[in-house]
């Protein structure tokens, strides 16, 4: 007989707390180990959560719509549905977080509708009713929902959105005419506090020009996009530049092993950098199905537990949207990122890479962007590729 902890994990390194969106197992519930167990809303985006250990799902402590900090003990899973808990129970109330939050309680019945949110009460939404809301202007902590235990649903979004908006409030003049404000959201202030990090770190840009023609008929031969070819001709270059992943901690660069690149993807309210695991060791039809499939994923507001997490690398591609040339900022603890902009018709790119300063200097950058050059125009036929 065992029972298996479930916590509230840490899925970045602004994440500080999470909201239980959907459970998708139900007390007394068998789950298997690797099964997706729950949602939860982080600053960035809604990710899967997969069970850690196979079993039942013996007590959930955070309801859906609860908040919590990370850590914290939301649910156990056990043997059997009558498997005693022990001391367990008294552990789901981490250091910081509000008791009454995490005491779990019944739903309200799924046939009768709960009243509107009170003031300051966070509604509970499906991700896609909360991109829908986003689309259409609408805020959805003012829509009454009329899913199980009054959850907002896609429908009541579309309803709400047919209804005549109220009046808006007259904003009051001031000297340079008038103006409003508006609250950031989770991702804005995550956002906010990574580009804040990212102005104490010491960094330079190295730029360079790109002969595309044989990366574009390889770009056609394989289905892939320019993105995937940059994904695979940087992945090639960090594996034999081993600076390129590592980052500065305090009295010395730390390295990983693993080649994790972020691609950069802009939603609605702001930036996430998806990761695509080990990417010196897939081909690139396969690294252009995983990135497909983060993209997908994020766009429907669905994302794996470790999607954003544990890049060493990124890459912002902002060529499609008619962008010629632009710096990135490096993301820490990230030691660099590519910027790219668009193909010019004589089928010449331009990369800027930027570097954190104390992880490297300017030859290493030029080594580094040369590599990756030489791989995007050979045709991914040159040394390391």
């Amino acid at each position: 007989m065992s029972v298996t902890k479930v916590i509230l994990p840490k899925l970045g390194l602004t994440m500080d707390e999470g909201k239980i969106v959907a459970w998708r197992k139900r007390e007394g519930d068998a789950v298997a180990a690797g099964e997706i167990l729950f949602e939860v809303e982080t600053d960035k985006a809604t990710m899967e959560v997969e069970a850690p250990a196979a079993g039942v799902v013996r007590k959930i402590f955070l309801t859906e719509g609860a908040t919590a900090p990370v850590a914290t003990l939301i649910a156990v899973i056990a043997d059997s549905a009558s498997e005693p808990l022990g001391d367990v129970a008294s552990e789901s109330v981490a250091p910081g977080a509000n008791a009454s939050s995490l005491t779990a309680a019944p739903s309200a019945p799924a046939s009768v509708p709960s009243p509107a949110a009170a003031e300051g009460e966070r509604v509970r939404s499906s991700p896609a009713a909360r991109k829908r809301a986003q689309e259409l202007g609408i805020d959805i902590e003012k829509v009454r929902g009329t899913g199980p235990g009054g959850r907002v649903t896609l429908e009541d979004v579309d309803a709400a959105s047919a209804r005549p908006p109220a009046a808006a409030p007259v904003a009051a003049p001031s000297a340079g005419g008038a103006e409003r404000r508006i609250a950031l959201t989770r991702m804005r202030r995550a956002i906010a506090d990574a580009m804040t990090r990212s102005a104490q770190v010491p960094q330079f840009q190295v730029s360079r020009d790109v002969d595309m023609t044989a990366a574009d008929e390889l770009r056609r031969s394989e289905g892939v996009s320019f993105t995937d070819l940059l994904v695979a001709a940087c992945a090639r270059a960090l594996r034999m530049h081993e600076r390129f992943r590592g980052r500065f901690d305090g009295d010395a660069i730390v390295v990983g092993d693993g080649v994790h690149v972020g691609v950069a993807l802009a939603l609605a309210d702001g930036l996430i950098v998806p990761v695509i695991r080990d990417a010196d060791r897939k081909d690139l039809k396969a690294i252009a199905q995983e990135r497909e499939r983060l993209q997908q994923g994020a766009r429907a507001g669905k994302l794996p537990a470790d999607a954003l997490t544990g890049a060493v690398f990124s890459i912002s591609n902002l060529g499609t949207l008619g962008v010629d040339r632009f710096q990135a900022l490096v993301n820490p603890p990230e030691a660099a990122i590519l910027a790219v902009g668009r193909l010019s018709r004589a089928k010449v790119l331009t990369l800027t890479l930027s570097v954190d300063h104390r992880v490297a200097d300017g030859a290493d950058a030029a080594r580094f962007l040369s590599d990756v050059a030489a791989w995007l125009e050979s045709g991914g036929r040159s040394a390391g590729g």
